[in-house]
């Protein structure tokens, strides 16, 4: 009875260690998913918020969406305007929050003009936010700041290396095989740098326009020359005097690649394409309409669908 005793406290044990030992995580945005994912054990859940292939503008949570979060031993979030409907849902959440947006070391780019972009304006404040109710609540250097933060190769690894910090706390008989998973996340995503910026090097010199101002990161990333946007905020049609000014642009500096964005229609380039022969590529900012995948396969998408509109 002893042994039988003993074996059934011991097999209770296991079953309760191994039921603490699954985590519930959830992100904001698919990327960060795709930059916490080879870090879990195969028993954690990830849940990522927003849809893969959906849009964050006007995105609202659901009952359900509420049950994951409150659920969730961590709760991964960006922290600019992209994901600023989660804010709400967070000040009654009392377990474990990495905000990207608060890393220290953070590579941080202030927003860009709408519209045409002269050279020497990188400087200036942009007036697209994707959440502009949020805005009246936030610091004003953090209203100045490119949301699209998860687009730098180097705040990537800042966010892996905090949310592997983060969840070896909350694991911490499990540090071991934290680390290790970490350690090897980083190295390959150092490994696809490298053939990236091989990839996109001799791209440097060419010009193009893009949908909305979402890759500024990228283009810092790779030294890359962007001349400007169609839409300051994409849920807004350009002027027609930003219509002009663009397709004034595209002539004069020869542009030879216009990109759009899956969450948006292709529709909204013809009166800026229209005559002027240029070739349209594809960016997704958010990525991932199937499914979720590593960080760097992500990036590498991105990487191949820039170079293909050149080619």
């Amino acid at each position: 009875m002893r042994n039988g005793m003993r074996i059934f406290i011991l097999s209770l044990a296991w079953l309760a260690s191994g039921q603490a030992l699954a985590l519930k995580v959830v992100v904001s945005i698919p990327p960060l998913g795709a930059m916490v994912m080879p870090l879990l054990d195969e028993d954690d859940e990830l849940h990522v918020l927003l849809s893969p292939g959906a849009s964050p503008h006007g995105f609202q949570l659901k009952p359900s969406h509420m049950r994951q979060i409150q659920e969730a031993d961590i709760v991964v979030s960006v922290g600019t305007g992209i994901d600023a409907w989660l804010a709400r849902a967070l000040r009654n959440y009392d377990g474990t929050q990495v905000v990207m947006r608060q890393l220290p070391g953070l590579v941080l780019l202030p927003k860009r003009d709408g519209g045409v972009w002269q050279e020497s304006e990188g400087d200036h404040a942009h007036e697209h936010d994707h959440a502009h109710a949020e805005n009246d609540a936030k610091p004003l250097e953090e209203t100045r700041t490119d949301g699209h933060i998860w687009l730098s190769y180097q705040n990537a690894g800042l966010l892996i290396q905090e949310f592997s910090q983060q969840f070896q706390a909350l694991q911490p008989l499990q540090q071991g095989a934290i680390v290790a998973r970490e350690q090897a996340t980083l190295a390959s995503l150092e490994e696809a740098h490298q053939a990236w910026q091989l990839k996109i090097e001799p791209l440097q010199s060419q010009h193009f326009v893009v949908m909305h101002d979402a890759y500024q990161y990228f283009e810092q990333s790779f030294g890359l020359q962007a001349l400007g946007t169609i839409h300051v905020n994409p849920e807004v049609p350009p002027s027609m005097r930003a219509v002009q000014d663009l397709r004034q642009l595209i002539r004069d500096r020869k542009v030879t690649c216009i990109f759009k964005e899956p969450q948006f229609p292709e529709a909204r380039l013809r009166p800026v394409l229209q005559g002027l022969g240029v070739s349209i590529g594809s960016l997704d900012p958010l990525g991932f309409e199937g499914k979720l995948q590593p960080f760097e396969a992500f990036y590498d998408q991105l990487v191949s669908d820039f170079s293909a509109c050149f080619q």
